[in-house]
């Protein structure tokens, strides 16, 4: 469902952002009734907006690189800036794919002097923004940290070599983000891992091909 446009470019809603928003919500209705419920949508919107912004910033930087963006898409387990071409050099790449956790970091700074003038909600956005920035940093591709490895390897190894190399370091990575996940009871981790061990292996075996 496409929401509006930003610089020409559709912002769509993913039917799974409907599935953990109403599933959020009906917990905080369980909870702890309409209290509950209206927390948790503020949370939802929270994160949508944070999530809108860290796409924003990803496709901002790259129309600088003469790069357009296709659509944002926000789903499940965060947001998606298709962008029409890939980077053309490594340096491009890095700070394209800097751009999302750098919003994330800017909106945290911003909710530093909010919390400490006790506004409601301002201890969640920094909370959500930080953990949001520094998850992205995460050495998984096609995570943002991940984008920025392939980037720093291509400079000394090639493009074909350092996907090789990035991928296989985000099946290590993911496996452990299962395994931390389910040790410590965080599923939502453990369902990421999930999902990025797949993908990574997907990929593997188109690039063999």
């Amino acid at each position: 469902m496409t929401l509006f446009e930003f610089d020409g470019v559709p912002v769509r809603l993913h039917s799974t952002f409907f599935i953990i928003a109403i599933l959020y919500i009906v917990m905080g209705v369980f909870n702890s009734g309409l209290h509950g419920a209206v927390t948790a949508a503020t949370l939802i919107s929270m994160l949508f907006g944070s999530v809108l912004l860290h796409e924003m910033g990803h496709a901002a930087m790259a129309k600088r690189f003469g790069i357009g963006t296709k659509a944002i898409t926000l789903h499940l387990l965060g947001g998606l800036a298709s962008i029409e071409r890939e980077p053309e050099t490594p340096k491009e790449e890095i700070y394209i794919a800097l751009a999302g956790p750098a919003v994330n970091l800017a909106l945290f700074v911003v909710s530093l002097p909010l919390m400490y003038f006790h506004l409601p909600g301002a201890s969640d956005m920094a909370l959500i923004n930080a953990v949001m920035g520094i998850f992205n940093l995460f050495p998984a591709y096609p995570m943002d940290g991940g984008r920025v490895l392939k980037a720093l390897l291509q400079m000394r190894y090639g493009v074909r070599k350092s996907k090789k190399i990035s991928l296989q370091v985000t099946v290590a990575s993911s496996i452990a983000l299962v395994l931390v996940g389910l040790y410590l009871g965080w599923f939502g981790l453990a369902l990421v891992g999930g999902f990025l061990f797949i993908l990574a292996r997907a990929m593997q075996k188109n690039s063999a091909l």
